[in-house]
């Protein structure tokens, strides 16, 4: 196991709570910004959870989120919401002035709980994996 750093694990973990406490107020341009952000963060934390747990490498978005519901640090039910979403991410980085906006943020509504137990669901994993002995501390990789 690779040392990973839980301080900023915990960081990323919080921002995505606070993309989806900020979800319903949003409109436009920030709206794009919270959707994006929730998928750019979510397999950003996937991939620590993935390196740190020697898990195997990903090809992609969806690949992460696969990873992630195989090795059960999140379940299908959150997996099949998520990967719903990681369309969605093209629209907003590639094809941004012909963005719905009222699409947008149904299509992301829809799932919007999936994002919500994305950090208890991480958080148990951790725990149940590494118990009390942790090699998730301060710093980098070791």
């Amino acid at each position: 196991m690779y040392f990973v750093d839980r301080e900023e694990l915990n960081r990323k973990l919080d921002y995505i709570e606070q993309l989806t406490q900020s979800f319903n107020a949003a409109e436009q341009y920030g709206l794009e910004r919270i959707c994006h952000m929730l998928i750019e963060s979510v397999v950003d934390v996937g991939n620590m959870i993935i390196d740190g747990f020697i898990m195997r490498d990903p090809g992609s978005y969806q690949d992460v989120v696969d990873i992630l519901e195989m090795e059960k640090v999140i379940t299908t039910t959150e997996a099949q919401a998520i990967s719903k979403t990681l369309p969605l991410r093209q629209w907003m980085v590639r094809d941004y002035t012909a963005i719905d906006h009222q699409a947008l943020k149904q299509q992301f509504a829809d799932q919007l709980s999936a994002f919500e137990s994305f950090k208890p669901s991480v958080l148990t994993f951790i725990d149940k994996e590494l118990g009390p002995v942790s090699a998730f501390g301060k710093g980098g990789r070791a």
